[in-house]
């Protein structure tokens, strides 16, 4: 290849302009609308074509309303006259811009037009899609119709044909294409076809986690990761309740935030506002859960996680294919190490126990369960571990809206009368006769459950290779 800049003569209109591509960003000498000049740069290049013998064709994903505002699709025309010049750069360029990466790959997609107040079928009409084109991809689209459809879908579906499976919705979508793959009887193949993630639904724990709370919710910002990332290492947990196993990637709750996501469906008209608002309504009223709490600890002392929170950001990225997880011809099925909610804790393992009363306990592998809500800071993709957070009885009014008003930023963790930690594995038996448990935002029974991290079992699209920063350094 080329060393850089790569530089191109060509024209808009009467005005001859350098198209200079340094290896990160394209810049140019443009016009405004009345005529003058502008320097231009844009950083997301998705597509060169050279059409009608000299026209050349740029399509570029634009941050022009500011850094932190949502990227918008945008054609750049341009005429040339050395044709032959023209292909070298298109070659050149856009080599770089795919260095390692699949161009126009072909997407399984799932939208559910009932997702995000039935919003989601618009913006994968709108804003997705035809950056997709754009982008040379192609995609099998189809609209789920009813609840575990997608689920359906990922069990039967001809991973052979597909570079990932894209989901148009919230994490409820994604949890139920996770399922599907992991019971397909061809496991072994099947879990290491790569998901993304466009938000479209209420939560979108997973786009947050992402690209952070400044993009978690940008369609555009999301579909760039996805035609352009690689297949990142997402540790998966494993379930079992009563005599079902199933998987989790987002979280699993009990208590506040169990109520909080599943007893609100009355109010999804708030969007996302709708888990702050019933998240302090339930502070307020200081109401209590009473259950057993077991779990294997790994680290209990906060300072020593977000230093080694710190320490793992500072190492370099591990994608999915420089890996190996436990799913193999000599392993073809999940074993949970810890045994399942059904048998007899093994005390040589490391188990404790509290019995005492709950404000909310939970389980997560994502930083982000919402925007605004980053209640696990120092969730990882692939540290085999589950972040187990606690807001126990006697928390107090002032108390418990100091901690909501922390989780907006992940400083909640710090508060005394908050207990967070990394374990192995985790136990939960309520004590009541009702109410919500919660697995990434799913509806399950009432009964006892018991959570094992299972390491990188899953693949997420990534540009970066790992969540947005979450906690502070």
């Amino acid at each position: 290849m080329a060393s850089f800049p790569f530089i191109l003569q060509a024209h808009q209109g009467n005005h001859q302009v350098e198209l200079v591509y340094n290896g990160q960003q394209l810049e140019f000498d443009g016009l405004n609308l009345d005529g003058g000049h502008r320097i231009i740069k844009t950083t997301e290049i998705l597509n060169i074509d050279i059409e009608h013998e000299n026209s050349l064709v740029i399509a570029v994903a634009s941050a022009k309303n500011g850094p932190t505002k949502e990227s918008v699709l945008e054609r750049l025309v341009f005429q040339v006259r050395d044709k032959a010049n023209a292909v070298q750069w298109q070659s050149n360029v856009l080599s770089h811009v795919y260095k390692d990466i699949k161009r126009g790959r072909h997407f399984k997609v799932l939208v559910n037009p009932f997702g995000g107040q039935g919003h989601a079928k618009k913006l994968w009409e709108t804003i997705a899609e035809p950056i997709f084109t754009a982008a040379g991809c192609t995609y099998d689209l189809t609209y789920t119709t009813h609840r575990y459809h997608a689920k359906e879908i990922a069990k039967d579906l001809n991973i052979r044909l597909y570079d990932a499976v894209v989901s148009v919705s919230g994490d409820g979508v994604l949890h139920e294409v996770v399922n599907g793959l992991m019971e397909r009887p061809d496991a072994i193949a099947a879990h290491k076809l790569p998901i993304g993630a466009i938000p479209g639904g209420s939560g979108n724990a997973l786009s947050y986690s992402l690209l952070g709370e400044d993009h978690g919710g940008h369609v555009t910002n999301a579909v760039l990761g996805i035609i352009k990332g690689r297949a990142m290492p997402v540790d998966l947990c494993s379930v079992t309740q009563g005599q079902n196993r199933y998987f989790s990637f987002v979280l699993q709750s009990f208590g506040l935030v169990a109520d909080v996501d599943l007893g609100t469906e009355d109010m999804r008209w708030m969007g996302e506002a709708r888990f702050t608002v019933a998240a302090v309504g339930k502070l307020l009223s200081q109401q209590t859960y009473p259950c057993e709490l077991s779990y294997i600890p790994v680290e209990t002392n906060v300072d020593k996680i977000r230093a080694e929170y710190n320490y793992r950001r500072q190492q370099s990225v591990v994608w999915a294919d420089q890996t190996h997880d436990e799913l193999d011809q000599s392993h073809p099925t999940i074993v949970d190490r810890f045994g399942g909610v059904n048998s007899q804790l093994n005390k040589s393992d490391g188990w404790v126990t509290d019995s005492e009363d709950v404000i909310t306990a939970v389980g997560a592998k994502l930083p982000w369960i919402s925007k605004g809500m980053l209640l696990n800071p120092a969730a990882t993709p692939n540290d085999g571990l589950i972040d187990l957070i606690v807001f126990p009885k006697g928390t107090g009014r002032i108390n418990g809206i100091q901690v909501m008003l922390g989780t907006e930023t992940g400083e909640h963790i710090y508060h005394d009368k908050v207990r967070y930690m990394k374990v192995k594995a985790f136990r939960l038996t309520p004590k009541n006769a009702s109410g919500f448990i919660s697995m990434d935002g799913e509806h399950t029974p009432y009964s006892p459950y018991q959570v094992e991290a299972h390491s990188g079992l899953i693949s997420v699209l990534s540009i970066e290779g790992r969540y947005a920063r979450s906690m502070r350094e």
